[in-house]
C-alpha cells in the first residue's frame, strides 16, 4: 500500500474530538430533572470530526446527536477538542504506552488541548425526536458543525471525484484510552469499495468506539473519500458515508445547498492560500508524490487545481448537476471523449466538473482515462464554458463579482496558452466568447407508478430522465425541447421523435399511496436537478394506474415545503411552477391504437373542443334518473370529432366517472380534463359552469401543446383558494378570482402514443444497482 510519508500526522491536525461542552456550559435550563441527569451523563466524549474548512468540522449525525434537543435547536453546545489533552505527565505516559500495545494506535501528543464550542449548522437526516435518536441513524448520517474561532485550523483536503473506489485507505479517530476520560489517536489501514449512492464498505484494520465521524483517506491521493460511521458486523469490516454524500445538502432545501456551497467555498479559498504560503500545504504534500500519488508532470497539475477551484469558490454556484454534467460533457466531446450519464454522477460544484475531466476514476482503470495532456484540455475548456455561461446569466453585478468571473476567464487564457494541441487552444477564445445556450438534450422527468395488482394497497415505483433518443445529439447538435409540454411557439418536431429513458431510481420496496409522495421524492428532486438546465425547466409526467388519477400530484413537492421561504422555487408544488401532467399506465402493458393515433395527432395539431365525459352531468348533474350506460359512452366518445377532449368536474379513479374515464381511453382519446378532490355526490354544484368553462378553454387555446401552459396558470390562480370557499383570499388578503374557481384542482391528461415508456417490470428491482462502466475514447 502505498501511503504518503507523513500523512498521519499531516491527518492528526485536522482531526477533532467532538464531546459535551466544557463545564460552565448548562444547556439543560428549563428542563425537567431526569433532562438534567440525562445532560450531566453526555458530559463525555461523543466521537471524531475533522475541520474541512476554516472555522468547519464535518462528522457524523449520530455523533452530534448524542447532545439531544439542544444541538438540534442551534444552540452552541457542541464542544470541540483541538489537539492533545495534557492532564498529567502520568496521563501521558499511560497512553503511550498502551499505543505500544495496539495496532495503529498512537498515544496523546505533548502539546496542549484547545476546547471550543460549536453550534449544528445542518445535519441529515433530521431525527423525529432528539432527545431519542435512531439507531443506527439513516443515510447520510452527516453533520456540520460552525466553529467560531477556528479560522487558522488545519483542513483536510476533500475529493473532487464522483466516483471514489476501489480505493486503499486510511482510518483516523480519536479512542478511548485506558486513562479514564482520555483519548489517544487511532490509525489504521484498509480498503473501500461500494456503489454510488450508497455507503462505502470498509475492511481492514478493526474502528474502534469513538471513531465515528472521523475521516476516511485515499491513501494514494491524500483525499477525504468518506466520513466513517462504524464497525461492520464482522471483524475488521466498517461502514463510512462517501463524502459525495454531501451533495444531499442540496436536496434538503436552499439553506442545506447555501450551507455546502460555503463550506467548499471556505475549503478551496484556504487550499490555495495553504498552497501559496509556508507550512504544511495538502497541494504541496501531494506534488512531492510526483508519479507514485497519481500526480502528472504536465497536465492538470495541483498547483492549477488549487487556482481553479478557489477561483470556482468566488463565482455564482451552478445550477444544479444538470449544468454541471452538461458543460463537462461538452468539454468532453470537443477532446473526443463520450460524454458521462446522468445517472452515474450528480455533481452540483464547479469543482466535481472539473473531477470528472481530469481524474473520474481510480487508479486500477487507468489504461481507459485521459492522458494529462488530453485531460488538462478537457479542463481549460470547461473553465471556459463555464465562464461563457455565467456570463450569460448576467449574475455578476457587483465588483467582486465581476473581478472573480474576470480572474476565471484570465486562468482559462493563461492556460491555453500552455496547451501542446493547436486546435483545441484555438478553439477556447471562441468558447469564452460563445453566448448561446448549451447544447443540452432538454430532459424532463418520467414518474411512473406500478397498478396494485395484489391488492395490498400498496406500490412500486420509477423515477426516470426521457430525453430525445439521437445519439448524434450527445455530440454538441442541438436538441429540440422534450415531449408534449412545450413552450408556446415551439414548433419543433419533438413530437414525433423516439424517446430515450435512463432511470435515475427505483423503488426497492413497495409503499402504501398515503407515503408515495415521500418516497419519490428524493428521486425526484435528484432528476428535477439534474434536468433543470441553462433556460430549461422540465416538465413531470406522471404515469399513473387509472385507480390513481386522482392522485394530487400537482401539489406534489419535491423538496420539503419551508414555511418561512414560501415561495423558493425549489419547494413550490410541482404544477405552480412546472408543466405536469398525467400519463395512462395501462398504455404501456396494451399499446396504442389506432384511434388513439390518430386523436392525438388531432388534438396536437388543433383545434379542440370539449365533450362531456359522462353526457347526462352537465344538465342533470350526478343524480340524473337515467345515466349513460358503458357501451353507449363508448360509442359516443368514439364517434366524437378528432379534435374531442372529454371533460369531467369530478374524480375520474373510482365511480361512475372511472367507468366513463375506460370508455374514453378506449376509443382512443390522448387528452382529457377533470378535477382530482370532487366526487359524484353532493360535494360540488359548478358543473354546469365547468363543462361550460373548460369547453371554453379548449376553443381558445390553439393546440394541445400550449394547455399545459394555460393548465399551470389555472393552477397558481387558485392556489391561495383555501376549503373554506366563502374566506378564501390571496396572500394580499385580496379577494380570489371567481372566474378560475371552476379550475381548482384541475388535471390534465396527455398520453400521445410516441410517448412509450421503456421495458422492464419494476415488480423485480435489481437487488444492487448497476456499477458503473469504465468509459473509452471513442477512435
Amino acid at each position: 500500500m502505498n501511503a504518503p510519508a507523513g500523512l498521519a500526522d499531516s491527518v492528526r491536525a485536522s482531526v477533532v474530538r467532538i464531546g459535551a461542552p466544557p463545564e460552565g456550559y448548562d444547556g439543560s435550563s428549563g428542563t425537567s430533572d431526569d433532562s438534567r441527569r440525562r445532560d450531566r451523563n453526555r458530559r463525555a466524549f461523543w466521537g471524531t470530526g475533522f475541520f474541512v474548512a476554516p472555522g468547519w468540522v464535518l462528522t457524523c449525525a449520530h455523533v452530534v446527536g448524542k447532545g439531544a434537543a439542544p444541538i438540534w435547536r442551534g444552540e452552541r453546545a457542541i464542544g470541540i477538542t483541538i489537539g492533545d489533552t495534557v492532564d498529567s505527565a502520568a496521563n501521558v505516559a499511560n497512553a503511550a504506552d498502551a499505543a505500544g500495545s495496539a495496532v495503529g494506535m498512537g498515544g496523546t501528543g505533548s502539546t496542549g488541548a484547545t476546547v471550543l464550542l460549536g453550534e449544528l449548522a445542518f445535519g441529515l437526516p433530521l431525527p423525529e425526536d432528539p432527545q431519542a435518536p435512531p439507531a443506527p441513524w439513516p443515510f447520510p448520517d452527516l453533520a456540520l458543525v460552525r466553529v467560531p474561532g477556528a479560522e487558522d485550523a488545519d483542513c483536510l483536503w476533500l475529493s473532487d471525484r464522483s466516483v471514489l473506489t476501489p480505493a486503499d485507505i486510511g482510518l483516523y479517530g480519536w479512542a478511548p484510552s485506558e486513562v479514564r476520560g482520555e483519548q489517544m489517536f487511532f490509525t489504521g489501514l484498509g480498503k473501500a469499495t461500494g456503489v454510488v449512492g450508497r455507503p462505502l464498505m470498509l475492511s481492514g484494520d478493526q474502528l474502534t468506539e469513538g471513531c465515528s465521524g472521523g475521516p476516511v483517506l485515499d491513501q494514494r491521493r491524500g483525499t477525504v473519500l468518506g466520513v466513517s460511521k462504524g464497525a461492520g458486523r464482522r471483524p475488521g469490516s466498517g461502514l463510512a458515508t462517501p463524502i459525495t454524500a454531501l451533495r444531499k445538502l442540496c436536496d434538503a432545501g436552499p439553506r442545506g445547498a447555501r450551507v455546502l456551497h460555503e463550506v467548499l467555498s471556505a475549503h478551496d479559498k484556504h487550499h490555495l492560500r495553504r498552497y501559496n504560503g509556508f507550512g504544511h500545504s495538502w497541494h504541496r504534500q501531494h506534488a512531492r508524490l510526483g508519479p507514485s500519488g497519481g500526480e502528472p508532470a504536465y497536465g492538470f497539475t495541483v498547483d492549477r487545481r488549487a487556482e481553479l477551484y478557489a477561483l470556482f469558490a468566488e463565482v455564482e454556484p451552478p445550477t444544479g448537476a444538470g449544468q454541471v454534467l452538461q458543460l463537462a460533457n461538452e468539454a468532453r466531446n470537443m477532446v473526443l471523449r463520450w460524454p458521462y450519464t446522468l445517472r452515474d454522477h450528480d455533481p452540483r460544484s464547479w469543482r466535481e466538473g472539473a473531477g470528472l475531466l481530469y481524474d473520474p476514476r481510480d487508479d486500477s482503470t487507468a489504461e481507459v482515462e485521459p492522458s494529462s495532456d488530453l485531460a488538462l484540455e478537457a479542463v481549460v475548456l470547461y473553465a471556459a464554458k463555464v465562464t461563457a455561461a455565467l456570463t450569460r446569466s448576467g449574475k455578476a453585478r457587483t465588483p467582486r463579482a465581476i473581478r472573480a468571473l474576470a480572474d476565471l476567464r484570465e486562468w482559462v487564457e493563461r492556460t491555453a496558452r500552455t496547451l501542446l494541441n493547436d486546435v483545441i487552444r484555438a478553439r477556447v477564445p471562441g468558447v469564452l466568447d460563445g453566448h448561446r445556450p448549451a447544447s443540452a438534450a432538454r430532459a424532463d422527468v418520467l414518474v411512473e407508478i406500478e397498478p396494485d395488482i395484489y391488492g395490498s394497497g400498496r406500490h412500486a415505483w420509477r423515477v426516470a430522465l426521457v430525453r430525445p433518443a439521437d445519439k448524434d445529439d450527445l455530440h454538441g447538435g442541438a436538441a429540440p425541447a422534450l415531449g408534449a409540454v412545450v413552450e408556446a411557439g415551439d414548433s419543433s418536431p419533438a413530437e414525433d421523435a423516439e424517446r430515450e429513458e435512463i432511470t435515475v431510481e427505483q423503488s426497492r420496496e413497495e409503499v402504501p399511496r398515503s407515503r408515495l409522495e415521500e418516497a419519490v421524492r428524493g428521486a425526484l428532486s435528484q432528476a428535477l436537478d439534474q434536468c433543470d438546465v441553462d433556460d430549461h425547466l422540465a416538465a413531470v409526467e406522471f404515469l399513473l394506474p387509472r385507480a390513481l388519477f386522482d392522485e394530487p400530484v400537482d401539489a406534489w413537492r419535491a423538496r420539503p415545503y419551508d414555511p418561512s421561504d414560501p415561495f423558493n422555487p425549489h419547494t413550490l408544488p410541482l404544477g405552480q411552477r412546472r408543466l405536469v401532467v398525467v400519463r395512462d399506465r395501462s398504455r404501456k402493458d396494451h399499446g396504442f391504437t389506432p384511434e388513439c393515433r390518430s386523436r392525438a395527432a388531432a388534438v396536437l395539431g388543433g383545434p379542440m373542443e370539449a365533450v362531456p365525459l359522462r353526457r347526462e352531468v352537465p344538465e342533470a348533474g350526478h343524480d340524473a334518473s337515467a345515466p349513460e350506460g358503458g357501451q353507449a359512452a363508448y360509442g359516443r366518445l368514439l364517434a366524437a370529432p378528432p379534435g374531442a377532449v372529454p371533460v369531467y368536474c369530478a374524480r375520474t379513479g373510482s365511480g361512475p366517472g372511472a367507468r366513463a374515464m375506460a370508455a374514453a381511453l378506449g376509443a382512443g382519446h390522448a387528452m382529457a380534463l377533470w378535477r382530482h378532490s370532487y366526487s359524484d355526490d353532493h360535494d360540488h354544484h359548478d358543473c354546469v359552469e365547468f363543462h361550460e368553462r373548460a369547453a371554453e378553454l379548449l376553443r381558445e387555446v390553439p393546440s394541445a401543446r400550449q394547455l399545459p401552459l394555460h393548465i399551470r396558470a389555472l393552477r397558481n390562480r387558485n392556489a391561495d383558494l383555501t376549503d373554506d370557499a366563502d374566506g378564501a383570499t390571496g396572500v394580499s388578503s385580496a379577494p380570489i378570482d371567481r372566474s378560475s374557481a371552476w379550475a381548482r384542482h384541475i388535471v390534465l391528461l396527455y398520453d400521445p402514443p410516441h410517448r412509450t415508456s421503456g421495458d422492464g417490470p419494476l415488480r423485480e428491482p435489481p437487488l444492487m444497482p448497476r456499477p458503473p462502466t469504465a468509459l473509452r475514447s471513442t477512435p
